[in-house]
């Protein structure tokens, strides 16, 4: 089973089970409280609604003098706070000179009352000394002793109770004095909204002082300001700025590009140079492979005139003779044009050193440019800089005068109209009626928690009561199967009851014989010839349920019944026999024989062997062979044998008769026994593997229990059987 389930059935059996006592201790909680709270004296709750304005004036547009946004939830708890305040309280004090109220004078008297006879002062045990001499106070010094007193009780006994959604608030104070409670709530809520008045007044002033004082230094930083950015104009000797700065920054872009072409320039200058440098000694052909070389403009026109010479002297060669005078002039140009172009050459191999050097020249005079209108943008930057963080200053201090200037003009021309930012919208009137103590309802509580609380105790017993109470408990808490249970019986006045044979249609013999049916239906292939009963502790009514189980048996087998029980016989006894009578213990010790220690018992129809004389050890009797013998004697002369045993956890005797039985028939009385002295009798039998064949609950209560299943079966089963014995 689950450990966190809760029985609820249980809970509400074990309610049902002390039902009147639960009843009887909720009316002694109900009558101790109707008693406590007619003794009280009635208090009166006045109350008295306001509402917050949700907006303040707004003149001239100076709503921002006061910050309060009454949209806003923290402005609402402020207001709230406010309501609850000590100096909101000390003024209503003042005002209504609640120090000398009669109705605070009578409390301060009580309180001056001497101490209850049980009040104990601990001071006079300790040893005696010198008094010191009590302080003396003035007249102002008390009463303010007492508005300071009286300032905590009646902030403290305020109520605020903001509407939902809504700016309406109710104050309410509760007072044995009706119209006290209603002057206190009405006051309240004037000063709250006077008190406020005061205070923005006050703030008006204070502003305008503020601004005036910050007006005169503002003006100062102004003129301070202004004067700075002259003097610094003058000092630099600055005109005007505007577009320097852009015109700067175009002409030192375009520094920047000439310097990069300049670059560009001496770097080709500079490769064509070692390229020629490295051709020194050769000649025109290998210097005209060079591309600078090859692409001068003054050797490209050479090379036209070469190309159109050596094209006449080829086509006049085919013509004419190499004597021919037009042959010879052609000749004669060609020569001319290749000494023409070794010459230019020769020349423009010179002249690239030349060019590269002009390019550097070029370079370095960008670079120097360059270089010098950074510096001068720099200088100029900076001065700049200075001359905007100056105006920025002048401009900054004047937008500052300006906008206090306009406050302070707008705070004066205000400065006389205030709109209360709270209104009284119904005020308090005296109570007719009180609201404490609520009689009705406190009887009405009083009751009902006196019921639960009677429940929790009916509930806290019940777990607490650990014994086999039910049917329901030998399968839960013993886990051992259930031959029966025998109900309670309504004894006579000799505190007998009537016996199985007695009443064979009883209530009491039909519970009987259910066990013997049980017993029989157990061990129908191996049938159980001696069957020892057994119990707890003495007083379960093992003895009476042998006897009368072995009544049942004898209905129908030979039967014997002996009482084993060798400490505390008591089998005699109910047999109407005599203390002394020869019964197993003389059997056993061979003193009497067999036939004088068996009592055949005609109305029972069955024999009995009491116990006899009691034996100075009686486990040892029950352990020896002779007792063996005995037993196995017996068993050929009955078909059963019921042996009365000793209780479990008194001796051992009934785990040694266990182990000659067939079967052990364990006795339970309900409500009587702990549920763990039985789980370890039961486990005694079954760790010593002897046959246990199940239990007897004795003494059950149906009509107490009859919250349990087997109660209301046992009751209806009970009527049926009544009404069969009665017709």
């Amino acid at each position: 089973m689950d450990d966190d389930f809760i029985d609820l059935g249980r809970l509400l059996r074990a309610v049902l089970r002390h039902k009147w006592g639960i009843l009887g201790f909720a009316f002694a909680i109900t009558l101790v409280s109707g008693l406590f709270v007619y003794s009280m004296e009635p208090v009166y709750s006045a109350s008295a609604s306001i509402v917050l304005e949700s907006q303040q004036a707004n003149v001239v547009n100076v709503e921002e003098i006061y910050t309060y946004d009454t949209y806003d939830y923290n402005y609402s708890q402020t207001q709230y706070e406010i309501l609850k305040s000590r100096s909101l309280a000390e003024r209503v004090v003042r005002r209504l000179q609640l120090h000398r109220h009669p109705h605070f004078a009578k409390d301060e008297s009580d309180d001056s009352e001497e101490s209850p006879w049980y009040a104990i002062d601990l001071k006079a045990l300790l040893p005696a000394r010198e008094k010191e001499p009590p302080i003396q106070y003035t007249q102002e010094e008390l009463d303010e002793m007492a508005i300071q007193n009286l300032t905590g009780a009646i902030a403290g006994g305020l109520q605020i109770s903001p509407v939902e959604y809504s700016y309406v608030v109710y104050l309410s104070y509760e007072s044995t004095d009706p119209r006290l409670a209603a002057q206190i709530v009405n006051a309240i809520a004037e000063e709250f909204i006077a008190s406020n008045l005061e205070i923005r007044l006050e703030g008006t002033l204070q502003a305008t002082d503020w601004l005036d004082e910050r007006l005169s230094i503002l003006a100062q930083n102004l003129s301070a300001s202004e004067q700075a950015l002259q003097d610094f104009r003058d000092r630099e000797g600055l005109v005007s700025v505007e577009g320097v700065t852009g015109l700067g920054g175009s002409e030192l872009q375009i520094l920047s590009q000439r310097l990069q072409e300049a670059q560009r320039a001496r770097i080709e200058a500079e490769n064509i140079k070692a390229e020629v440098q490295g051709l020194a000694n050769a000649s025109i052909e290998d210097l005209l492979t060079i591309p600078a070389v090859l692409q001068h403009q003054v050797i490209r026109d050479i090379k036209r005139e070469q190309s159109s010479a050596e094209r006449r002297v080829a086509e006049l060669g085919k013509r004419y003779g190499s004597r021919h005078p037009k042959m010879i002039a052609a000749e004669s140009d060609l020569k001319q044009a290749n000494t023409d172009l070794a010459q230019e050459v020769r020349k423009v191999v010179s002249g690239i050193s030349r060019e590269y050097e002009i390019a550097q020249r070029n370079e370095q005079q960008l670079q120097a440019d360059w270089e010098a209108r950074k510096s001068e943008m720099q200088d100029f930057n900076r001065t700049e800089f200075r001359l905007q963080e100056l105006q920025r200053e002048v401009e900054t201090n004047r937008q500052l005068y300006d906008i206090f200037f306009t406050r302070i003009k707008s705070v004066s021309e205000t400065g006389g109209f205030e709109k209360p930012h709270a209104r009284i919208v119904d005020r308090a009137m005296v109570p007719d009626w009180p609201v404490k103590p609520n009689k009705r309802l406190s009887i009405t509580l009083a009751f009902i928690l006196g019921a639960m609380l009677g429940c929790g105790i009916a509930v806290l017993l019940d777990t607490l009561d650990n014994t086999i109470k039910s049917p329901d408990d030998v399968s839960d808490k013993l886990n051992t199967p259930l031959l029966g249970f025998i109900p309670v019986q309504d004894l006579d006045g000799a505190g007998e009851f009537k016996q199985f044979w007695e009443n064979p249609q009883g209530l009491y013999a039909e519970a009987i014989r259910t066990i013997r049916t049980g017993v029989v239906l157990s061990s129908l292939n191996n049938p159980a010839k001696v069957i020892v009963i057994t119990s707890t502790v003495p007083g379960e009514g093992k003895s009476t349920t042998a006897l009368n189980l072995g009544s049942a048996m004898g209905q129908m087998e030979r039967t014997l019944v002996i009482g084993a029980d060798l400490r505390r016989p008591s089998l005699a006894k109910k047999c109407n026999l005599e203390a002394n009578h020869n019964g197993l213990s003389h059997f056993v010790a061979g003193t009497a024989p067999l036939e004088k220690c068996i009592e055949h018992l005609p109305s029972l129809n069955l024999d009995v062997m009491p116990a006899g004389i009691i034996p100075p050890n009686p486990l040892e009797m029950i352990s020896s062979s002779r007792f063996i013998d005995a037993l196995a004697e017996l068993r050929d002369r009955y078909d059963r044998i019921v042996i009365d045993s000793a209780p479990v956890q008194a001796v051992s005797d009934a785990l040694i008769l266990s182990s000659y039985a067939d079967a052990v028939i364990y006795v339970v009385k309900a409500d009587a026994t702990p549920a763990t002295a039985v789980q370890k009798g039961i486990a005694s039998i079954l760790g010593s593997n002897e046959p246990l064949a199940g239990v007897v609950l004795n003494h059950f209560n149906a009509k107490r229990a009859s919250g349990y299943r087997y109660g209301v079966g046992y009751d209806q089963y009970g009527d049926y059987y009544q009404a069969e014995e009665k017709s």
